[in-house]
């Protein structure tokens, strides 16, 4: 089920509420031992970097971080004034991640690494130790409880199939031209080229006469897509307003993981409060909308619900009260959607006291029939036949 199976290292930093520097030295030696390291070499000066929920300006002898906890985390950087970019990544125990930074093209680059590579920055960790800031072990409570439900198995899921992976919040946008022309590419006549035998050239305009831009193939963050609301009226839902179809449809995709569920809840989340990225705010709304407008998945997903509290508990620690407030309307997003979820969570205790209001007077029924029965000596197969046509079609309502 959940990514609870902490290993020595994760539980070892799970208690720490300081930073390194302020922790029992047999403590930190522990974690340097075990922990990761990310090397990152020849970045430059005041280069924003961060890993999970710090960041800072990196100086001259920066070289990356080690004692990193095993499990997944969000590391990114930023240039000057530029978007920030970022990646999820699962860490093992022990394991060094190498990335260097390309001056030329101002980014961080992955060159192929070989084992022997790996072994001999390992061979100089010590050496390396005054360029390495530590984990900052003093947020790490607050990073677990966002990404509690964040798995490798959720970042392969979800991550940009780009080289690096990389979520950025200023997505590379290309023409529905542009992107004719690249597929086209050598073969042909490309379509968006003018000559004598091809006097027009096909143009991709909205309705403002301005092109049609769309996001790279492969910068996408892999988001759920919900299935259409029209699908889920037209499968005879018993209820319009019930969206429960549709959350059935996604947890089935999810083969019934309803932790998967919540670990993209949590890695929307944290594409836009860390990686800044619009989209990931929009995900969350989606998600969150379609959870609180159930009313059947609402009862059969009792743990998917009751780990829905405390997953938005955290996520809403981090934000101001007026965040969700839309500037237009100064409608609230969250207090008119939670209120439907509250509201469902109320009519659903008042149906199933009601069942078992209507349960209990059955029992009574069938506890007279029983007395009946011994008293004036019926058949047993009449009486238990009896006692299942009363109780049967009441259960069916729970």
């Amino acid at each position: 089920m959940v990514n609870n199976n902490k290993n020595e290292v994760s539980i070892a930093a799970s208690i720490c509420t300081t930073s390194a520097s302020d922790m029992p030295r047999s403590l930190a030696n522990h974690l340097y031992e075990n922990g990761a390291f990310m090397i990152f070499l020849d970045v430059p000066q005041t280069t924003e970097f961060g890993i999970d929920y710090k960041s800072w300006h990196v100086g001259p002898k920066f070289l990356g971080l080690k004692m990193i906890p095993p499990g997944v985390h969000f590391i990114f950087f930023s240039v000057k004034t530029a978007p920030r970019i970022g990646f999820f990544h699962h860490f093992k125990e022990k394991e060094i991640l190498l990335r260097k930074w390309d001056s030329a093209r101002e980014d961080m680059i992955i060159e192929p690494c070989s084992a022997d590579e790996i072994e001999r920055v390992r061979s100089n960790l010590k050496s390396m130790d005054d360029g390495l800031a530590p984990y900052p072990f003093e947020t790490y409570r607050s990073w677990f409880s966002l990404s509690n439900y964040i798995t490798e198995k959720t970042v392969e899921r979800l991550r940009p199939e780009n080289q690096y992976s990389r979520i950025t919040g200023q997505a590379e946008l290309i023409t529905l031209e542009t992107e004719m022309m690249e597929k086209e590419g050598v073969h042909g006549h490309p379509s968006s080229c003018v000559d004598r035998d091809h006097p027009r050239r096909i143009r991709f305009v909205d309705e403002d006469g301005l092109p049609i831009m769309k996001i790279r193939d492969g910068f996408q963050i892999r988001f759920t897509e919900i299935p259409p609301y029209a699908a889920a009226i037209s499968s005879k839902a018993e209820n319009s307003l019930d969206r429960s179809w549709q959350l059935h449809k996604i947890l089935a995709d999810l083969n019934g993981e309803w932790f998967e569920f919540l670990g993209e809840l949590q890695f929307a989340f944290v594409c836009f409060l860390m990686g800044q990225v619009y989209e990931g705010f929009e995900q969350w709304k989606r998600l969150i909308h379609l959870l609180c407008s159930c009313i059947k998945e609402l009862i059969e997903c009792k743990e998917l619900y009751m780990a829905l509290i405390s997953v938005l508990h955290f996520q809403l620690k981090e934000c101001p009260e007026d965040f969700f407030v839309d500037i237009v309307s100064r409608d609230n997003f969250l207090t008119t959607t939670l209120s439907r979820l509250f509201g469902n969570i109320n009519e659903s205790i008042k149906k199933s006291v009601s069942d078992f209001v209507v349960l209990l007077s059955q029992w009574k029924e069938m506890d007279e029939l029983f007395v009946s029965a011994k008293q004036l000596h019926l058949d047993k197969k009449h009486v238990l036949t009896n006692a299942v046509n009363i109780i049967t079609p009441v259960l069916r309502e729970m």
